[in-house]
């Protein structure tokens, strides 16, 4: 072996150690960074259309009956006509679950309204929210991680 070979061979093994630890780090942080919330606490979305913002407020993100809210609010805010029906459907399209279609009752103060669904397993699924104003009819999706 000659001289500049043997002088390389540690430094080559500390790039490669280095190497090695900043993969590790960075996949740690992909890790946190990607995984989904595994909590209790309740999940809020926010989305809508050209005539409406609709909030989702998932009570409680787990699998078995979960208590879903649907907030309604007009754009603009020049008009006053509430949904006549909204609904809630949790389609899980990876596995092809679906639940039923699930009114909305209003509660309380105007444009609110709840229900439950019931979540057969963790994973992502997509919120469907449905109003019907009579004349025309809106769907807005929300993903929503749950857990176990």
């Amino acid at each position: 072996m000659s001289a500049p070979t043997a002088s390389r061979t540690p430094a080559v093994r500390f790039l490669y150690a280095g190497a090695a630890a900043l993969l590790a780090i960075c996949l740690a942080l992909l890790a946190v960074a990607l995984r989904p919330s595994w909590s209790d606490e309740s999940v809020s979305l926010t989305g809508g259309s050209a005539t409406d913002e609709v909030t989702l407020t998932v009570t409680r993100p787990r699998t078995g009956a979960t208590g879903v809210d649907v907030r309604v609010t007009p754009r603009g805010g020049g008009r006053d006509d509430a949904p006549a029906a909204v609904t809630v459907q949790a389609v899980m399209v990876t596995h092809g679950h679906a639940t039923p279609q699930a009114p909305a009752r209003p509660r309380g103060t105007s444009g609110t309204y709840s229900t439950s669904v019931h979540l057969m397993m963790p994973g992502r699924w997509t919120f469907r929210v449905s109003l019907d104003h009579g004349s025309r009819s809106e769907h807005v999706d929300f993903p929503v991680a749950i857990s176990g």
